[in-house]
């Protein structure tokens, strides 16, 4: 039997120790970022414009996280379990990052009125076929820059409104115990999964299906939600590695809870593999000029290397170590290292939808320094927040009063 764990102790004492050396080296990684985008927007031939779709893609990264926090606090509410509580409190300091997201998106806002970002824009500029042209401005009435940025302001609104009623909630449980709170909880995060995903796939199609205005795809969305899912347990799970993984309240929590963490991962690794092949067959077979021409991008000038890469890196590799790895999936600090991984890999699928669209070939071009320093730029931003929403209101490992937390652990804790 393994010793009582304290459930209630506050979050800071668990990794408050901890929180200064991330504060670092997120400030580490920010000034990184900032000399290598300002080094890659100086030296480049074409000026500046390479740094605004570096930034989107690495745009589309942090805000995936951020967005997927709020998505996995919904799931736990909804179906509970053991593994929620392990990574609750750092999901919701994510969650509450949606406003600052918001904020970042200006870049991107500039990027399209100013560096022609989005071809839609201005289609005759860009386009040389007049039908392709005439069939982009057909579009118009979606696809123009006011509405593209009204939409993007009723995603995150939508987006914080269920992270700011839901956290809300936590905060009276974790005052009292109010049954009737915890089941509208419940409720709400039923209803808002199916939320998340509707706003999700249509950002999606307006962040980056759009960049390529003349390409349909039916299944990019639910991809773009399963990819921001599997960035979002990676993160997290890598997150609890470096901040908790020594600590001796993290040794007590029941293995089976990180042993579901990994197959979690697995399935979403699993599901990512299946989306991705799923799209290239249905664009495979359907043959046609406005679905292919995504896929044609992404196979010319060395870009084709990315894609094959892809396959052993994100899908074979990971799955075979989170299939066989039983120990791994145990261990905090194992199961961290393999997170770190597919954070990586998560930045290459996500550099590879974005860049191409801008870049033809890949090459020796100061350009590419946006690309390594964009993500560190953001990355370096958002955990810097990140401890702050951390640090700054100490919370309980688990919620109190929650009506699931002892029966979930102590049954482990007694019988494990």
């Amino acid at each position: 039997m393994n010793r009582p764990l304290d459930l209630q102790a506050n979050i800071t004492d668990v990794i408050g120790g901890e929180l200064p050396r991330l504060r670092n080296y997120a400030g580490i990684m920010l000034g990184l970022g900032v000399v290598l985008c300002a080094a890659g927007a100086l030296l480049n031939p074409a000026g500046p414009k390479w740094f605004f779709h570096s930034y989107l893609f690495a745009y589309m990264f942090w805000t995936g996280v951020t967005v997927g926090s709020l998505a996995f606090i919904m799931l736990h509410y909804t179906v509970g379990g053991g593994w929620g509580y392990v990574i609750r409190r750092f999901l919701e300091a994510g969650a509450r990052l949606l406003p600052l997201m918001l904020i970042l998106f200006i870049p991107v806002a500039v990027g399209m009125f100013a560096f022609d970002l989005y071809a839609w824009v201005d289609p005759a500029k860009h386009f040389n076929n007049p039908e392709t042209v005439e069939m982009i401005h057909a579009k118009s009435g979606y696809l123009n820059p006011l509405w593209f940025c009204i939409r993007t302001a009723i995603y995150f609104g939508i987006w914080i409104y269920f992270s700011t009623s839901l956290q809300r909630k936590t905060a009276i449980l974790n005052q009292r115990d109010d049954p009737a709170v915890a089941s509208s909880a419940t409720r709400m995060g039923a209803f808002g999964l199916l939320i998340y995903v509707l706003t999700t796939t249509f950002a999606a199609v307006d962040w980056v299906m759009s960049l390529t205005p003349d390409w349909t795809s039916s299944i990019f969305g639910l991809l773009v939600v399963v990819s921001q899912g599997l960035s979002t347990l990676a993160l997290m799970l890598l997150l609890t590695s470096l901040l908790a993984g020594r600590s001796p309240l993290l040794r007590e929590v029941p293995s089976e809870f990180f042993r579901d963490l990994g197959n979690l991962m697995l399935v979403f690794v699993m599901l990512w593999g299946y989306m991705s092949l799923s799209q290239y067959l249905i664009t495979y077979s359907g043959n046609t000029a406005d679905e292919v021409s995504w896929y044609a991008q992404r196979r010319m000038g060395g870009w084709g290397v990315i894609s094959l890469l892809l396959i052993p890196l994100h899908f074979f590799l990971p799955f075979g170590i989170l299939v066989v790895g039983s120990k791994i999936k145990r261990n905090p600090v194992s199961l961290g290292k393999v997170a770190f991984f597919l954070v990586l890999m998560r930045l290459m699928d996500v550099w590879w939808w974005v860049t191409p669209t801008f870049v033809p070939g890949l090459g020796l071009n100061p350009g590419f320094l946006c690309d390594l320093g964009a993500p560190l730029l953001l990355g370096g931003i958002w955990l810097l927040f990140w401890c702050g929403q951390l640090s700054g209101a100490p919370q309980p490992v688990v919620p109190r009063h929650d009506p699931r937390v002892e029966g979930t652990w102590q049954e482990v804790i007694e019988h494990g």
